[in-house]
């Protein structure tokens, strides 16, 4: 193909074109709903025709899945970037505090499709095995750092595994962000923080 002068249009990269049709589908998906959004929409979000999308997914669920493994591995990179080896017990509350800072105020959208990738797996069975496994991923990375700060305490933090510690830190953000927009209180961050700084409370002492 070439423009009106006879010089051929740049291509696109292909890579380039996965993550445009990604992000107009994240952007589709947390607003109107995976289900009310075609194939066609994304394509037409992201500046291609359709005969783009299914050169890169094989189909909605694909696309779905996709989108689901770029979110899964941001939540991963950012965990992991907030700890460092030699991290201590008492360093906890700010590292946790930190690391869950973005998930509250302004990322309503974020959250949103989140719930739209559950409500999807729901109904979806080979969607819902991606998504057991990419929150297993989340949980199996959270814990892996919780237990290494603890390694070498000796004092049992309020009886709390790692692990168990790891669910609750979780589960308490996502209530907190799901929340948000009805509470308008504290961010994830700060509650977070505020929750393994009450937990160690004596530990450190």
């Amino acid at each position: 193909m070439a423009t009106t002068s006879g010089a051929p249009i740049p291509r696109i990269p292909r890579a380039e074109v996965k993550q445009r049709l990604l992000d107009a589908a994240a952007e589709l998906f947390s607003r109107r709903g995976v289900h009310a959004t075609t194939l066609d929409d994304v394509a037409r979000a992201a500046g291609f025709s359709k005969g783009a999308v299914y050169s890169n997914f094989s189909s909605k669920d694909d696309l779905v899945r996709s989108l689901m493994r770029r979110e899964t591995d941001g939540a991963l990179g950012a965990l992991e970037g907030m700890f460092f080896p030699g991290t201590s017990l008492d360093q906890l509350p700010e590292k946790i505090g930190t690391a869950f800072a973005p998930y509250g105020p302004g990322q309503v959208e974020d959250f949103a499709l989140m719930s739209e990738f559950r409500a999807h797996a729901l109904s979806h069975p080979e969607v819902m095995a991606d998504f057991v496994r990419q929150r297993r991923e989340v949980l199996d990375a959270l814990h892996g750092l919780v237990e290494e700060v603890f390694q070498g305490q000796t004092v049992p933090v309020t009886g709390l595994e790692p692990r168990t510690l790891a669910r609750v830190l979780i589960c308490i953000t996502l209530g907190v962000a799901f929340d948000w927009p009805a509470t308008g209180e504290q961010a994830a961050g700060d509650v977070m923080g505020d929750v393994v700084a009450a937990l160690t409370r004596g530990v450190t002492a």
